[in-house]
């Protein structure tokens, strides 16, 4: 990929963070980080290996 296109699927997918009903692991990190600052986020997942490839494809294919 060409620098330009990397830039482009990084900015497709934190827009897909932004966007995605009900995902909040972009502001539980945030939460647990910055706001509480109890350095323990309460993930939907336990483990990256639970994450579907649907849920990691919707970050992916989107169009805009």
């Amino acid at each position: 990929m060409e620098l330009k296109e990397v830039y482009e699927m990084e900015y497709k997918i934190f827009q897909a963070f932004m966007d995605k009903p009900n995902c909040g692991e972009f502001f539980e990190g945030v939460r647990a980080l910055l706001v509480d600052k109890d350095k323990n986020p309460k993930w939907t997942h336990t483990s990256v290996h639970n994450v579907s490839r649907a849920e990691i494809d919707y970050f992916f294919e989107r169009k805009e």
